[in-house]
This record gives C-alpha cells, sequence and structure tokens, in this order.
C-alpha cells in the first residue's frame, strides 16, 4: 500500500501539450509540491510537458516505476492498465470518469478494467478519484488546477469519495492551520475502498487522526471492523442522507444511500465522531487536540455579558450543563470587579474585571474543580490595550502557551475563542501553539464532537 503513497516513480497517462490537457497538470502539481522521484508522462504525440518529455511508445517505459496514473478515454483504460501489467506496474490510480456513475448496467469498460486489475493483480484507486495529495512525498495526482503550495502538512489522515470535496478539504484545513499527513481521493471504489485506507492509516506513523467524507458505504460490517481496530480518533462526515441527493450522489461517484439512522447508530456504538461539514471536521480535529472531555459539566467564562448569554444557549443546547460554582470562590471573583454591577455565575461574565490576575485565578479555580470537566472561555484580546493581557508578557505567544500549560497541569480542556478582528484570529491560529476556535459558539461544538469520541473511547488512567 505503500507503493500509492511514497513511490519512487510514477507514470502518467493521458499526457499532452495542449494547454487545456488536464493530464499535465498532474506533472505539474508533483513537481510543485516537490516530488524528488521520476516522472514518466505518456502521450499518442511527442513534445514536453513542465519540463519532461512526452514517452508516446509505452512500451520503452523503465520496469520498476511504483505508481501509474491514468486520465485516458474509458474505453482504452483497461488497455492502458494491460500496459501498465506487462510492465510490472501494479498500482494504479484511475482518474477516468464514465464508469458506473455514468452507466450503471453492462459497463463493458468497467467489466474489462477489472479483469484486467486481476489478470495482473493490480491495486488501484477509483476510477472517477483524483487520486492522492501526500505533502511528506511530495505526491499530488489530481488533474484539475490547484496551488500545491497552499497546502499544509498535518496530522490528519484524509477520506474523501469526491474529488471537489478533496481539493476543499485540502484548502479548508490548511487555511485553519489544522493541516494533514495524506488525502486519499477513492471515487467509485471498485478495488480500494475506505476500509482499506483506514487500516493503512491507522499505522502511518504521520497520521493521529483520521477524517472521513463518504457518500455511502460498501462493506459496512467491514467498514465497523476497521473503525473497531483503529486506536486513532475516527470524524465521518457522511452526506447522501435524503431522497434529493441520492440521484446526483449516484450519477457523481456511483454511491448508493445507506441507511441513515443504521449509520448514526453505528457510529454511536463505536464511538465515531459525526460532523456536518468540511469545517466541522476541522473543528473536530482541534477538539482532539485538547485533553479529553469526560463528562458534560462545564464552566463558561467571557469577558461579554452578551457572549456569556449566547454561550449559555450554546452549551444547552450541546447537552452540557454550567453547574454553579462554589459560593466562596464567586465571592473572591466577585471581589475583584470594579464597577461591581454585576453578579457572578456560570456562565460567568467577566465583563467587570479588567485585568489578567483575575482571569488567571479563576480558570485554575475552576479547572482544579472535581465536578467541572472542562472550561469554554471567550477572551477579548486587542494588541493595544496590552495591561489587559498582562502587560509584556500578553501578546499572543504567551497567551497561547499558558492555556497549554493549563491543560496539560489539570488534564481538562480549555475551549478558547477570541473576540477580536478577523485577522488577529488567523495570527493566533497560524501560531500553531494551541488550538483556537473561530467563534464562541464554535468552541462549544468543539467540546460536544470531543465528548462523542470520548464517550466510546475512554482515556487510559
Amino acid at each position: 500500500m505503500d507503493a500509492f503513497f511514497n513511490p519512487s516513480s510514477i507514470a502518467v497517462f493521458g499526457v499532452a501539450e495542449d494547454p487545456r490537457n488536464l493530464a499535465q497538470n498532474i506533472v505539474l502539481h508533483c513537481r510543485k509540491m516537490g516530488f524528488r522521484g521520476g516522472i514518466y508522462p505518456v502521450g499518442r504525440r511527442a513534445g514536453t510537458v513542465h519540463g519532461e518529455k512526452i514517452i508516446t511508445d509505452p512500451e520503452t517505459l523503465p520496469r520498476g516505476i511504483d505508481l501509474a496514473v491514468i486520465l485516458v478515454p474509458a474505453r482504452v483504460v483497461a488497455d492502458t492498465l494491460d500496459i501498465c501489467g506487462r510492465k510490472g506496474i501494479l498500482h494504479a490510480v484511475i482518474s477516468t470518469g464514465g464508469f458506473r456513475e455514468f452507466e450503471a448496467v453492462h459497463n463493458q469498460a468497467e467489466t474489462r478494467l477489472i479483469s484486467v486489475a486481476e489478470r495482473y493483480g493490480i491495486r488501484f484507486i477509483g476510477p472517477n478519484c483524483i487520486g492522492i495529495i501526500n505533502p511528506g512525498s511530495g505526491l499530488c495526482t489530481p488533474f484539475n488546477p490547484l496551488r500545491p503550495d497552499r497546502f499544509k502538512k498535518g496530522p490528519i489522515g484524509l477520506i474523501i469519495q469526491s474529488g471537489g470535496v478533496t481539493t476543499q478539504s485540502g484548502y479548508h484545513f490548511s487555511d485553519e492551520h489544522v493541516g494533514f499527513s495524506k488525502i486519499i481521493s477513492v471515487g467509485n471504489k471498485l478495488n480500494l475502498d475506505e476500509t482499506d485506507f483506514i487500516r493503512y492509516l491507522r499505522t502511518d506513523p504521520e497520521t493521529e487522526q483520521i477524517h472521513l467524507y463518504l457518500e455511502s458505504i460498501e462493506n459496512g460490517r467491514e467498514f465497523m471492523r476497521g473503525v473497531k481496530e483503529t486506536p486513532k480518533p475516527m470524524v465521518i462526515f457522511k452526506s447522501n442522507t435524503t431522497d434529493i441527493s441520492a440521484e446526483i450522489a449516484h450519477s457523481h461517484t456511483a454511491a448508493l444511500a445507506n441507511n441513515d439512522r443504521i449509520v448514526s447508530g453505528a457510529f454511536r456504538q463505536w464511538g465515531v465522531v459525526r460532523a456536518k461539514s468540511i469545517h466541522d471536521m476541522t473543528v473536530a480535529a482541534k477538539a482532539l487536540r485538547l485533553p479529553p472531555l469526560k463528562g458534560n459539566r462545564l464552566a463558561v467564562i467571557s469577558l461579554s455579558g452578551g457572549f456569556s448569554v449566547i454561550l449559555g444557549d450554546a452549551c444547552q443546547k450541546n447537552g452540557f450543563t454550567c453547574p454553579p460554582l462554589p459560593r466562596s470562590l464567586m465571592d473572591r471573583i466577585e471581589g475583584f470587579r470594579r464597577g461591581r454591577v454585576i453578579r457572578m455565575s456560570n456562565p460567568m461574565d467577566f465583563g467587570d474585571i479588567h485585568d489578567i490576575d483575575p482571569l488567571v485565578f479563576t480558570l485554575e479555580q475552576c479547572l482544579s474543580l472535581q465536578d467541572i470537566d472542562g472550561v469554554v472561555l471567550s477572551f477579548i484580546y486587542d494588541p493595544q490595550m496590552s495591561r489587559m493581557i498582562g502587560g509584556e508578557t500578553g501578546g499572543p505567544e504567551e497567551i497561547l502557551r499558558f492555556m497549554r500549560k493549563l491543560c496539560r497541569v489539570y488534564h481538562k480542556p480549555v475551549a478558547l475563542s477570541l473576540l477580536t478582528e478577523r485577522r488577529f484570529i488567523e495570527k493566533f491560529k497560524a501560531l500553531e501553539i494551541f488550538p483556537l476556535f473561530n467563534d464562541p459558539e464554535e468552541s462549544v461544538r468543539a467540546l460536544a464532537l470531543s465528548r462523542e469520541h470520548y464517550r466510546k473511547n475512554p482515556p487510559a488512567p
């Protein structure tokens, strides 16, 4: 399986000098991402693409090529795969569409493709996919125009059924400063499916979490066995859940709708985190970097009264409680007030306390309480008001390092969001020191997603 992700060389079939040719993008993307192996473009006419000569006679390809990427008309995919078999290329990404998603019954192109693959023992991804993006090796097989320099390396392994969702996930995870270890676009899943790649990613040292976007689950029993055997957190965005989506999903990736009630029940049984969107997947990825949430009891602190109300609603909607804090603690916190016009509760309005020391005291006290499982903090940040955030030691790096230290000391999560301009939020996230959520409600959603995982996967004592 590793040949799909770390090949020493690749052959790209379907390349032409014509600037409208899509297969030449595969060559370009690999070079831009830093792939150092050999690339052999194969096409019908001689020429050069991105510094590589087009090979017009595939019989002259050297033996020992690890991976083929095929983007030729569906009617000749089987013939191309036969060439691969004769040249000893036993791994392929078949990007071509026009198989069962286009013609479900008596599809001769598909029948021949499967037959040739079985004859030579070729394993392939697809068809109707864009294949692999691996920032570690520089392999980047999508044929659609994209910017590999925008992709960020990180700990998330992504298995995606749709080509368009693959590209957008790569950009979105990178923009959120989460990053990914591998992205796999699986397409029609004629040969390898999500279960095969779960088994690969669960032992991949670069992957800490496995996230999936699926329109269908081919073999539910095998899939859930693979989930059960995987120690890494799993997050799934399962679409194709309505009558409206079923027809387009079938014509798009030959995906058949699964009974969503059964799917949801199976996910709950095995502690799979179910995301609602691509963005929700990134929220879960950040949440699972925090210490485990072991219960439903939260202490909520905001430096805005209005957001304290919003957070209270968000907690209840997500099934959390905000238990009263000890009166002795509340009396001490109220002693820090300036105007003495706000009575403290949980959620806590810190709008009358403009000093970092009381906030630090309150965070530490709340995290030390046995009947509090985690903290939600909505923090006002303004670099011009440095006295509010600890003077010279109150910059973004110091704030994030302090939050990370709190979590490590108390073994409880702090879900942090900022009330500030978007440019400052992006600056904090870019430091990648501690997870930061985009707004207060998202921070509560993050803890709810964390709870989904740890309910069935409790941390070791």
